[in-house]
Parts: structure tokens; sequence; C-alpha cells
């Protein structure tokens, strides 16, 4: 089995699968992995579903835009910083499954609410498709096209480790390939910043891209303790301030013992 850095290197959206459904025993690992996470901002409740094609069928009201023996719904209470949880919740439970060797793919469904609206249940945030399939994972990073360079998207202190903690993390998916994640990188913390477009006037954009500021704090996450640092996600005051982008958050780098 594949390290959750290693991961990193062969994830890639696949949008074919097998329709058999995967072995419990698989899924009550995923479970328990979810369910241990440390969201970025622990103060915001969350939780989430596994569910089949059928049930998502009922819950869409519809068929999904891609097909899978497999989703995760994820659900949060709809405040500041729940997407970016989401995405991080989103993407730790890719990594952990291309580890395992089962594909997966981000689904679009911010335009589809769900057809039944239950009071004991947290709202919709977002869906991973999930399931085996015969297509292959990356094998080889040179492999990802139309990438910003590293350079484009992280400033300041890239002194080792921190220029390969950035480049794993600089290999987090974004929708679109919008890519609109900054960082200001100094010796001990690694801001995060929202690319702030000023013509963007859609707020489905806007949702996609705090998804994709939770994507990147999972890689970071991740990245960080391949190379022996624990990460802590914080929100500094006054927000730091980096060329009128938009603060996100700040991961405190703190070395781990022995």
């Amino acid at each position: 089995m594949m390290t959750l850095d290693e991961a990193i290197l062969k994830r890639r959206s696949i949008r074919s699968y097998d329709m058999e459904e995967l072995e419990p025993e698989l899924i009550d690992e995923l479970v328990d992995f979810l369910s241990e996470l440390k969201v970025p901002d622990d103060s915001i409740e969350w939780n989430f579903d596994i569910l089949p094609l059928d049930d998502m069928r009922n819950i869409l009201n519809g068929i999904p835009r891609l097909q899978a023996p497999h989703y995760l719904v994820i659900r949060s209470e709809k405040i500041k910083n729940c997407l970016q949880n989401a995405g991080y919740i989103g993407e730790m439970a890719v990594l952990w499954l291309t580890a395992h060797g089962i594909a997966t793919c981000w689904q679009s469904t911010l335009d589809v609410e769900p057809e039944h609206d239950f009071p004991d249940v947290l709202p919709y945030i977002t869906t991973v498709a999930f399931g085996r399939s015969d297509e292959p994972f990356r094998q080889d990073p040179s492999e990802i096209k139309k990438k910003k360079k590293l350079s484009a998207i992280a400033y300041g202190d890239m002194a080792s480790p921190r220029k390969e903690i950035m480049e794993l993390t600089w290999m987090a998916p974004s929708c679109m390939n919008a890519e609109p994640v900054r960082y200001l990188v100094d010796t001990h913390r690694i801001h995060i910043y929202r690319k702030n477009n000023k013509l963007m006037k859609f707020n489905q954009l806007n949702y996609y891209q705090c998804l994709d500021v939770g994507v990147a704090m999972a890689h970071l996450e991740v990245a960080a303790k391949k190379y022996g640092y624990q990460v802590i996600f914080e929100r500094l005051s006054p927000e730091p301030d980096f060329r009128k982008e938009i603060y996100q958050a700040s991961a405190h780098l703190v070395k781990e013992e022995g």
C-alpha cells in the first residue's frame, strides 16, 4: 500500500468505474480514517455519508453526472471556513483511497441541490465518487499538464525542506484547473491565500475555489508530515497582507520529535 504522500504523486481524476461495490471491510477502514480526521477548523460541525449509486439517485432525484459504485457525501454547517474544511476532508479521502488502489473523482454538484431537505441532517456540501477502475493512476508527475510553475504560486523562503513541501502541495488539484491558491512561505509558517480575481462575479466559482483551498491544505499537511513536521492550521489576526490576495489561513510547521 502507498503512503499518503506517495498517493499525491499517483492521484488523478478517473471517470470510468467498475460498478461492483468495494469490500465492506475497506469501507469500514475509510470510515474510521475520516472519523479520526482533525479538520482545519474544528469548531464547525460536520459529518459524512458513504452512499451507493441508488441512494445518490434518490438524494439528487436523478442520475449523478458520474456513475460510480460509491459516493462520499460531505455535510457541514454552512458558516465561514466550512468549504475549506470540506475540501480538506474530501481530498484526504481521495489520497487515502488512492493509497489503497481505489480510483476517485470530485463531483461538481453545487447546482444539484438534494431533492429532500431533512431537518435533522446537516446541509450538503460536496461529493467524491470512488470505486475500482481499469484506468491507470498517474505514472509520473511529468504527466501533469498545464499547471502553473511553483514559482508562480508560492513566494518567500523556499529553502529545504519548505521547497520540497511546497512541491507536493503544488500538485493539489483544483476545479477547472484554475489553481486559485497562493502561498507566502516563511521559516515557521506557510500563509495560504485565495487569488483575488476581481473579474470573478459568480458565487459558484467562489464556492469551488474555497473548496480548492481545503484541498491544498490537505496536500500541505501530508507533505509536511513526510518531511517530519506537524501542521497546525491557524488564522492570524491581524491577517498577513500579501499582494491584495484573500487570506485564508496559516500553516504553522512544528518539527516532530524523534
